[in-house]
């Protein structure tokens, strides 16, 4: 099952597929696959500060 994550502009950030992350790089249009060990949370972040606390836990239940 593929599913799309929005950002909250609505705009696709990624394509989610089981335990793997696919990100199109939007200059040269290749796919990056991150795989993982399954995806617990997503965060949207207000800042690009890592130490900040401004994020939303997004629970993603795509199992």
């Amino acid at each position: 099952m593929n599913n799309f994550f929005r950002c909250q502009c609505k705009k696709i950030v990624c394509q989610i597929e089981q335990d793997t992350i696919i990100i199109k790089c939007r200059h040269c249009k290749r796919y990056i696959h991150i795989n993982t060990n399954g995806i617990e949370n997503i965060e949207f972040k207000l800042t690009d500060d890592v130490n900040s606390d401004e994020s939303q836990v997004i629970k993603f239940t795509g199992k």
